[in-house]
């Protein structure tokens, strides 16, 4: 999704914004937070606004948050948010919890390359923490001398658990917990009554990922517990 529809993060995303359109963004960022808050899906607006063919620079005749942002709805922007973007390669990790070293050479060897058909490569590693120490060494290069046409960002929840050469040759971009009326609002996007949104954000820690798992007796408790906080006012 572009930059304008994401749920809070507004500095952040704002400076993620202005850096592409001044084309100063760095070439291997670290989007580390609570998980569950957004990461991920700021780290695919990135990879739109990058490579959308129809950019735009205002919503609604206003400044847009920042300077630069995807249409969301272009060819380019569509096979990116389906993941089939030849430029753009999520790596996640296998059945077992890990992100193998050839996983990561395969990635690296193709960031080598000019883009196919966009104007940057952008590689995601989504739970960079779950990189093995090998193919965190593997990493190194490619960080430190970044090809010109590619960005790496690396997704986590457990920054610590990268090692520090990963992390010093990466500036962190650090996510915060959501205000639970920004889990709310997200939670009536997806079909949630306002009053039901409200009592399960609450519940959330700030964490959408975890309102969005959270069962129908988990629901059922949070309205509960709404209505009964209700009633004694």
């Amino acid at each position: 999704m572009p930059f304008r529809d994401l749920i809070g993060h507004r500095k952040i995303v704002e400076l993620l914004s202005r850096s592409i359109a001044r084309q100063s963004l760095p070439p291997s960022l670290i989007f580390c937070g609570p998980a569950g808050v957004g990461k991920r899906l700021a780290a695919l607006a990135t990879a739109q606004a990058l490579n959308c063919l129809q950019p735009r620079a205002k919503v609604d005749d206003r400044p847009a948050e920042g300077d630069a942002d995807a249409c969301g709805t272009c060819s380019a922007c569509s096979r990116i948010a389906r993941g089939v973007h030849p430029d753009v390669l999520v790596l996640e990790p296998n059945d077992k919890g890990n992100i193998r070293i050839d996983v990561v050479r395969d990635a690296v060897d193709r960031a080598s390359y000019r883009p196919f058909e966009g104007r940057r490569r952008v590689t995601i590693i989504d739970q960079a923490d779950a990189l093995e120490k090998s193919a965190q060494n593997a990493l190194l290069k490619v960080l430190e001398e970044p090809p010109s046409g590619s960005v790496f960002l690396l997704v986590t929840a457990l920054p610590d658990l990268l090692l520090p050469t990963v992390r010093s040759r990466c500036p962190q971009m650090r996510f915060r917990p959501l205000a639970a009326s920004e889990v709310a609002q997200l939670l009536v996007r997806h079909g949630h009554s306002e009053q039901e949104a409200y009592a399960v954000a609450a519940l959330a820690d700030g964490s959408v990922g975890r309102a969005l798992e959270a069962s129908a007796a988990d629901v059922m408790e949070a309205d509960r517990k709404s209505t009964r906080l209700n009633s004694s006012h």
